[in-house]
């Protein structure tokens, strides 16, 4: 099998799936998975270990899509690693919380299907591949809620030596965080001076990586799990094709029979005999989408891969499928900052050093708080929404020098990481003043009402309680707390100038509007029924957490699960057919 990577005519490429055939530019499969973050390959990856030939197809030239840029993380309650930890969980006491969660939005069907094959899926993805999880630390984002959990339900991929991918590993797409150009770093590993000397092992293993590789390979989060996958693929003989998207879906007699793919410049007509399974990643970076399913959430911004444009989506709605637009949200979100540097600009992520930590507040128009600063990124954005924005946009975060200097604030590193903000507020990054009176000036803010403001919340501090938030009470909230800073790990005092305010705005970290499919990821039309063929999981499916987010990982989580779904469905599908085709022999 050639590598993935091998950049050959498609008259010269060898095809490698079982039993596969091609006449000029036809190819034949049994599965085309469109997409290659969390939810494609692992579709991928249970249909070739049920038998099933199958070709992945991506439009971007390195594989893993906004998955390869995160942290990886999954929520799947009662996996079998918390069994081995003796977490006291149940999905019983999982389903109390999401229905406690989402609401209105419940949906019994798809929560039954996410929360009962969960742990089955997660089994099935491990058992004879490369793919590893381990138990995180993370507790439910609400985890005073009742059935929530302080442990046991988020997992992290196991970390992966990319070195072990040879020429492979330019396949695997960067991730955010990085520093020196390429090494993936953890926040632990910038926090303290003493951390410099671990850091510093670090860096001679990435001076050396450097050698021979574009960047670090010591891969962790989002890109050890699309490291692990592809491994597996490779194992299991599929055929994966980057820089090649997909242009159209291909019907016969009302069934999704395959795929037009433009790879390599050349119209490669695949037929897929068992079904195709969009897994693109949803709409973040299409505009017209967005202003279109977004409502009340409308925004400009996202963290989301640069080629998650609706593909999918947009493939099937040719065809007659629905948009599932019944959300909470259209998104899952995070606060941003924006560094602009002479003609562009970078979208700084919050949360990997100051997020939630004591001696921040985040303030809205009114120069009021206006949330718990220490709950998730989520429904700090969701926050933001019912307090104004977009319609006023003065959204900032506020601290002193001393903050910054310990904890760093959005692409700050702490010091001696950054050694002045001088050149930040230059640049427009941060605003700085001497006094609360100055700073509010230059936000817009008035003086006497942000002066207040931190006065209350330094009282707040020293009492170590948050009446308005209750911050710091909540073992989420704990665990983004400094336990040294006093009666309250979350609250600390703002005293000290020059004071800092960082402007924010929210951005989707992905979408949770997409296809209307069944629990089985048949997508289906305005009617309701199912366009035959066709499939979808993933963010190219509408989330079945509907734009709430209870907990680290609920996107990769379910993408893995509904695409272990989808594959039974098809896999079904097939031994129904061969069933009627003996019955009439």
């Amino acid at each position: 099998m050639n590598a993935p990577n091998d950049r050959a005519k498609p008259d010269t490429i060898a095809f490698a799936s079982k039993g596969g055939t091609r006449a000029d530019q036809d190819w034949e499969t049994d599965v085309l998975v469109i997409g290659s973050g969390a939810a494609g390959l692992s579709a991928a990856l249970y249909a070739a270990k049920a038998g099933l030939r199958v070709i992945v197809c991506e439009r971007s030239p390195r594989l893993g899509g906004t998955t390869a840029l995160s942290n990886g993380m999954i929520w799947v309650p009662c996996s079998a690693q918390a069994r081995a930890a003796n977490i006291d969980d149940t999905i019983a006491n999982a389903r109390t919380y999401l229905q406690h969660e989402l609401g209105v939005h419940y949906r019994a069907q798809f929560i039954d299907a996410y929360l009962e094959d969960g742990p089955a899926a997660l089994t099935a993805l491990e058992n004879g591949t490369s793919v590893k999880f381990t138990l995180a630390t993370t507790p439910d984002y609400h985890s005073s809620q009742l059935g929530g959990a302080d442990k046991g339900r988020a997992l992290s991929p196991a970390p992966y030596d990319g070195r072990l991918l040879g020429k492979d590993f330019d396949l695997i797409g960067d991730p955010i965080r990085v520093v020196l150009g390429g090494m993936m770093i953890s926040s632990s590993e910038v926090r303290s001076v003493a951390s410099l000397k671990h850091v510093v092992t670090r860096l001679s293993r990435y001076a050396r990586d450097r050698l021979s590789f574009r960047r670090g390979t010591e891969l962790s989060g989002g890109n050890a799990l699309i490291a692990r996958l592809l491994v597996s693929l490779h194992e299991y003989g599929v055929e994966i094709w980057p820089s090649s998207p997909a242009v159209e879906l291909t019907q016969e007699g009302g069934r999704v029979t395959g795929a037009i793919i433009k790879r390599i410049d050349v119209g490669i007509r695949v037929r897929a005999s068992r079904g195709v399974v969009l897994a693109s990643g949803g709409f973040a970076r299409n505009a017209q989408l967005r202003t279109d399913v977004s409502g009340a959430h409308q925004h400009d911004v996202t963290l989301a891969h640069a080629d998650v444009n609706g593909d999918g989506i947009g493939l099937a709605t040719t065809l007659g499928a629905a948009i599932d637009k019944d959300v909470a949200s259209a998104g899952f979100w995070t606060p941003v900052s924006i560094l602009k540097r002479g003609s562009g600009s970078q979208v700084v992520p919050y949360g990997w050093l100051d997020r939630g930590r004591p001696g921040v507040i985040a303030v809205g128009p009114n120069a009021r708080r206006f949330v718990n600063e220490s709950n998730s990124y989520h429904d700090i954005c969701l926050a933001m929404f019912e307090n104004g924005y977009p319609a006023d946009k003065r959204f900032y975060f506020i601290c002193d020098h001393q903050f910054v200097r310990l904890r760093g604030m959005g692409h700050l590193l702490p010091w001696p990481w950054t050694l002045s903000i001088g050149k930040y507020v230059r640049l427009g990054y941060v605003k700085a003043g001497d006094t609360i009176s100055e700073l509010a000036k230059q936000l817009g803010l008035d003086p006497a009402v942000l002066q207040k403001t931190i006065e209350e919340h330094n009282a707040h501090a020293a009492q170590g309680r948050d009446p308005l938030f209750k911050r710091g009470e909540s073992a989420f909230n704990r665990t983004l707390g400094d336990p040294t800073v006093g009666k309250n790990p979350n609250l600390g005092p703002i005293k000290n100038g020059p004071f800092v305010a960082l402007p924010i705005v929210p951005a989707t970290l992905g979408t949770a509007t997409g296809l209307a499919t069944d629990s089985y990821g048949n997508v289906l039309d305005a009617q309701g029924n199912a366009i035959q063929g066709l499939y979808a999981c993933g963010n190219d499916m509408t989330s079945p957490m509907r734009g709430i987010y209870p907990g680290a990982g609920i996107t990769i989580g379910p993408a893995i699960v509904f695409a272990y779904r989808t594959v039974n469905a098809i896999v079904l599908s097939a031994d129904q057919e061969q069933k009627t085709v003996a019955s009439r022999a």
